[in-house]
Protein backbone atom coordinates (compact mmCIF):
# COMPACT_ATOMS: atom_id res chain seq x y z
CA UNK A 1 0.00 0.00 0.00
CA UNK A 2 3.02 2.45 1.37
CA UNK A 3 4.51 1.65 -2.10
CA UNK A 4 1.55 2.43 -4.10
CA UNK A 5 0.67 5.83 -2.38
CA UNK A 6 4.44 6.74 -3.25
CA UNK A 7 3.94 6.37 -6.58
CA UNK A 8 0.85 7.76 -7.03
CA UNK A 9 2.62 10.76 -5.45
CA UNK A 10 5.91 10.63 -7.64
CA UNK A 11 3.15 10.84 -10.53
CA UNK A 12 1.22 13.85 -9.42
CA UNK A 13 4.64 15.71 -8.64
CA UNK A 14 5.92 14.97 -12.07
CA UNK A 15 3.00 15.92 -13.74
CA UNK A 16 2.36 19.43 -11.82
CA UNK A 17 6.40 19.47 -12.83
CA UNK A 18 5.56 19.31 -16.37
CA UNK A 19 2.71 21.87 -16.17
CA UNK A 20 4.81 24.93 -14.33
CA UNK A 21 7.64 23.97 -16.79
CA UNK A 22 5.07 24.33 -20.18
CA UNK A 23 3.49 27.37 -18.69
CA UNK A 24 6.95 29.33 -17.36
CA UNK A 25 8.23 28.37 -20.88
CA UNK A 26 5.26 30.38 -22.27
CA UNK A 27 6.58 34.24 -23.04
CA UNK A 28 4.38 37.00 -24.47
CA UNK A 29 5.80 38.91 -27.45
CA UNK A 30 4.92 42.90 -27.44
CA UNK A 31 5.91 44.59 -30.42
CA UNK A 32 4.72 48.22 -30.90
CA UNK A 33 1.39 48.00 -33.32
CA UNK A 34 0.13 45.48 -30.84
CA UNK A 35 1.29 46.69 -27.38
CA UNK A 36 -2.13 48.29 -26.42
CA UNK A 37 -4.35 45.80 -27.16
CA UNK A 38 -2.32 42.38 -26.46
CA UNK A 39 -2.02 41.76 -22.80
CA UNK A 40 1.19 41.64 -20.50
CA UNK A 41 1.39 38.76 -19.09
CA UNK A 42 3.22 37.30 -16.14
CA UNK A 43 3.92 33.88 -14.58
CA UNK A 44 3.77 33.96 -10.91
CA UNK A 45 5.03 30.48 -9.59
CA UNK A 46 5.48 30.85 -5.32
CA UNK A 47 6.70 28.54 -3.24
CA UNK A 48 5.10 27.03 -0.63
CA UNK A 49 4.29 28.47 2.57
CA UNK A 50 1.94 29.04 5.83
CA UNK A 51 -1.33 29.47 4.41
CA UNK A 52 -0.60 29.10 0.67
CA UNK A 53 -2.66 26.87 -1.36
CA UNK A 54 -1.81 27.44 -4.74
CA UNK A 55 0.99 26.63 -6.59
CA UNK A 56 0.91 28.50 -9.97
CA UNK A 57 -1.21 32.01 -11.29
CA UNK A 58 -0.22 33.85 -14.31
CA UNK A 59 -1.73 37.05 -14.24
CA UNK A 60 -3.00 39.68 -17.83
CA UNK A 61 -2.57 43.18 -17.98
CA UNK A 62 -4.19 44.82 -20.80
CA UNK A 63 -4.81 48.78 -21.37
CA UNK A 64 -7.09 49.62 -23.74
CA UNK A 65 -9.85 52.60 -24.90
CA UNK A 66 -12.41 54.17 -26.96
CA UNK A 67 -15.61 56.01 -26.52
CA UNK A 68 -13.74 59.18 -24.44
CA UNK A 69 -12.38 56.18 -22.34
CA UNK A 70 -9.08 54.42 -21.71
CA UNK A 71 -8.89 51.28 -19.46
CA UNK A 72 -6.77 48.83 -17.51
CA UNK A 73 -7.69 45.27 -17.05
CA UNK A 74 -5.86 41.99 -15.16
CA UNK A 75 -6.97 38.77 -15.72
CA UNK A 76 -6.53 35.98 -13.75
CA UNK A 77 -5.76 33.59 -16.71
CA UNK A 78 -4.99 30.76 -14.51
CA UNK A 79 -4.38 29.63 -10.77
CA UNK A 80 -3.40 25.87 -10.49
CA UNK A 81 -5.00 24.28 -7.47
CA UNK A 82 -6.93 26.74 -5.22
CA UNK A 83 -5.22 30.34 -3.94
CA UNK A 84 -6.34 33.64 -2.56
CA UNK A 85 -5.18 36.41 -5.60
CA UNK A 86 -5.81 39.64 -4.12
CA UNK A 87 -5.53 42.60 -6.96
CA UNK A 88 -5.40 46.54 -7.01
CA UNK A 89 -5.61 47.86 -10.54
CA UNK A 90 -4.82 51.17 -11.15
CA UNK A 91 -4.96 53.79 -14.08
CA UNK A 92 -2.81 56.64 -14.47
CA UNK A 93 -2.74 59.57 -16.71
CA UNK A 94 -0.16 62.59 -17.67
CA UNK A 95 -0.27 65.61 -20.38
CA UNK A 96 3.44 64.43 -20.45
CA UNK A 97 5.07 61.20 -21.58
CA UNK A 98 6.42 60.00 -18.24
CA UNK A 99 7.95 56.12 -17.91
CA UNK A 100 7.19 56.09 -14.03
CA UNK A 101 3.75 55.57 -12.42
CA UNK A 102 4.78 58.59 -9.74
CA UNK A 103 5.54 61.28 -12.02
CA UNK A 104 1.41 60.83 -13.28
CA UNK A 105 -1.99 61.27 -11.70
CA UNK A 106 -4.11 59.05 -10.30
CA UNK A 107 -7.28 58.68 -12.45
CA UNK A 108 -8.90 55.83 -11.23
CA UNK A 109 -8.51 52.64 -8.30
CA UNK A 110 -10.07 48.89 -8.12
CA UNK A 111 -9.76 46.39 -6.24
CA UNK A 112 -10.71 42.87 -5.47
CA UNK A 113 -10.12 40.53 -2.25
CA UNK A 114 -9.96 37.15 -4.47
CA UNK A 115 -9.61 37.37 -8.16
CA UNK A 116 -10.80 34.32 -9.65
CA UNK A 117 -9.56 32.06 -12.26
CA UNK A 118 -10.57 33.32 -15.75
CA UNK A 119 -12.46 36.58 -13.78
CA UNK A 120 -11.41 40.26 -15.11
CA UNK A 121 -11.22 43.32 -13.11
CA UNK A 122 -10.76 46.94 -14.70
CA UNK A 123 -10.49 50.51 -13.58
CA UNK A 124 -11.20 53.34 -16.28
CA UNK A 125 -11.38 56.92 -17.19
CA UNK A 126 -12.38 59.57 -18.80
CA UNK A 127 -10.31 61.09 -21.35
CA UNK A 128 -11.63 64.44 -20.50
CA UNK A 129 -11.59 65.26 -24.23
CA UNK A 130 -7.87 65.57 -24.25
CA UNK A 131 -4.85 63.89 -25.71
CA UNK A 132 -3.02 62.21 -22.89
CA UNK A 133 -0.57 59.73 -21.90
CA UNK A 134 -2.16 56.39 -20.02
CA UNK A 135 -0.77 53.75 -17.95
CA UNK A 136 -1.91 50.69 -16.01
CA UNK A 137 -0.56 49.03 -13.03
CA UNK A 138 -1.09 46.06 -10.99
CA UNK A 139 -0.14 44.65 -7.58
CA UNK A 140 -1.30 41.60 -6.22
CA UNK A 141 -0.31 39.06 -3.87
CA UNK A 142 -1.02 35.38 -4.11
CA UNK A 143 -2.31 33.69 -0.80
CA UNK A 144 0.24 34.73 1.75
CA UNK A 145 3.11 35.63 -0.40
CA UNK A 146 4.37 39.04 -1.43
CA UNK A 147 3.34 41.34 -2.95
CA UNK A 148 4.13 41.93 -6.90
CA UNK A 149 3.13 44.31 -9.58
CA UNK A 150 2.42 44.49 -13.16
CA UNK A 151 2.79 47.63 -15.60
CA UNK A 152 1.40 47.90 -19.11
CA UNK A 153 4.38 50.79 -19.84
CA UNK A 154 3.00 54.53 -20.90
CA UNK A 155 1.07 54.46 -24.23
CA UNK A 156 -0.59 57.82 -25.89
CA UNK A 157 -4.56 58.13 -26.30
CA UNK A 158 -6.32 60.68 -28.53
CA UNK A 159 -9.70 62.72 -27.04
CA UNK A 160 -11.66 59.70 -28.06
CA UNK A 161 -9.51 57.20 -26.20
CA UNK A 162 -8.24 55.30 -29.85
CA UNK A 163 -4.53 54.02 -29.30
CA UNK A 164 -2.16 56.14 -30.73
CA UNK A 165 0.75 54.59 -30.32
CA UNK A 166 4.03 53.95 -27.61
CA UNK A 167 4.92 57.14 -25.30
CA UNK A 168 8.09 57.55 -26.69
Amino acid sequence: MKVKLKSVVLIVMAAIAILISVFTAVTLRVDAESAAAEPEQTVVPHEESDGARGIYTSLSIALNGGDGKVWVTVKNAITIFPATVQVIVELYSSDEYFESYTDMTLVSRVSIADLDMGKTITAEGSTGGAEKYWLGRARYKVDSGAWKELNTGTYLFDKNGNYLGLGV
